[in-house]
């Protein structure tokens, strides 16, 4: 029985998908290779501006910032920092601009990176300055609220109090020393099983004014009893 080999357009076609397959792993290989190495130099990138940003936060003096300095980095490298100063509208409070510059492993032209902290600096602060923000800060609140503290919050209070507290002496729905008055009078009664009368007097009420008259007296007589 004669066997049938693989044909050359067989053999071609394989060995071009060979190839695309080594390429495209070969590709993706290296990649990693190539984000493993942006990784590790994004670490040390990193590493090395904390190290210039410790360098600047453990300076204390305000010309010492602005003159900067160097610092030794892993590698036998060095970086340069320094860093300007601005005032704020908040008082003790500064806008520093840290500007670094890093040098590469592989040789390459130094780096430069430039990041932006606010720092609160007493010590760096004048006197006079600090005294006018806080000044300039004084009026801007009073302005807005419509009081000065020395004033106090009397902008607020209302004239009308509704629901006052009485005191005695006062008349009121509620409290002590409400009106009130007395009288005497007498009442009868004409009728059989009934009767009518009138009834009054006269008297003075609490707070002097005159009390009024009394209710009728009479009232209905019982019914007599059956024997």
């Amino acid at each position: 029985m004669r066997r049938r080999g693989f044909t050359l357009i067989e053999v071609l076609m394989s060995l071009a998908i060979f190839a695309l397959a080594a390429v495209s792993l070969g590709a993706a290989y290296s990649n990693v290779l190539l984000g493993r190495l942006a990784l590790q130099q994004d670490e040390q990138r990193l590493d090395d501006l904390s190290r210039c940003r410790a360098a600047l936060m453990e300076t204390p003096g305000f010309d010492d910032v602005e003159a900067g300095g160097e610092i030794h980095l892993p590698g036998g490298r060095t970086a340069r920092w320094e860093g300007k100063i601005e005032a704020t509208a908040v008082s003790d409070l500064f806008a520093v601009q840290l500007i670094a510059e890093i040098e590469r492993a592989d040789g390459a032209e130094a780096e430069e990176f430039t990041e932006t902290r606010m720092l609160l600096r007493p010590t760096w602060s004048i006197p006079s300055d600090r005294q006018k923000i806080r000044d300039d800060a004084r009026q801007r609140l009073e302005k807005e609220r419509g009081y000065k503290e020395a004033d106090g919050n009397s902008a607020f209070i209302s004239a009308p109090t509704r629901g006052k507290k009485l005191v005695p002496g006062q008349s009121g729905t509620s409290g002590k020393g409400q009106s009130g008055g007395s009288g005497k009078g007498q009442g009868g009664g004409k009728g059989e099983n009934g009767g009518k009368g009138q009834g009054g007097g006269k008297g003075q009420g609490g707070n002097g004014q005159p009390a009024q008259g009394g209710q009728p007296g009479g009232q209905p007589a019982a019914p007599a009893a059956k024997q």
